[in-house]
Parts: C-alpha cells; sequence; structure tokens
C-alpha cells in the first residue's frame, strides 16, 4: 500500500487518507509545486480520488500549523489578504 509522508511526521497510506487530504495534495502537486512531482504521483493520486471519491477535488483548505507552506504561497503571491489561494487566476481554495 502507498504511502504518503505529512509535514508534521506522520505517515498515512493512500488507502486510508482523508477526503480533504486528498484534495489538498492534488492542488500540491498539480498547483502549488508541479516541478516538484512527476506525471505518475500525479497520475495516482487523480486516480484514487476517481476511485474514492467520484473524481470529486474539493476546495484547497491549508493546515495552519504548516508554516513553510504558507510562507511559500505568501513568497509566491499565492495567498491573497482575503486567506483565498489563487493561482494563475484560480481561486483553489482558502485558509479558514
Amino acid at each position: 500500500m502507498k504511502r504518503w509522508g505529512t509535514f508534521d511526521g506522520r505517515v498515512v497510506t493512500l488507502e486510508e487518507m482523508e477526503h480533504q487530504h486528498m484534495s489538498n495534495i492534488y492542488w500540491f502537486i498539480n498547483k502549488i509545486v508541479p516541478h516538484l512531482y512527476d506525471n505518475s504521483t500525479r497520475e495516482e493520486i487523480n486516480g484514487l480520488l476517481k476511485k474514492r471519491f467520484n473524481g470529486l477535488i474539493l476546495y484547497y483548505k491549508p493546515v495552519p500549523e504548516f508554516t513553510q507552506e504558507k510562507e511559500y504561497l505568501l513568497r509566491k503571491g499565492f495567498l491573497k489578504s482575503n486567506n483565498m489561494v489563487v493561482v494563475e487566476n484560480q481561486v483553489i481554495g482558502c485558509y479558514e
């Protein structure tokens, strides 16, 4: 079973991962830092979203405790003053 390492050191199997977590990974690897991931990783996440959640991709809800991610979003101009995350003029989610 494939596993995914989290920012806080946990390891989660892709088959047990929550819908929101997998959706966040989708946005992270496709829009936030696509240059860090290969197509096979994207295809695997896309396939699991289709299989487990009927292809429904939830809005990106970054975890506030993942401070490096927030700093990166700010530096890239993706995090707006209203807490919306916008990449290439597309709103993909927000901080709550």
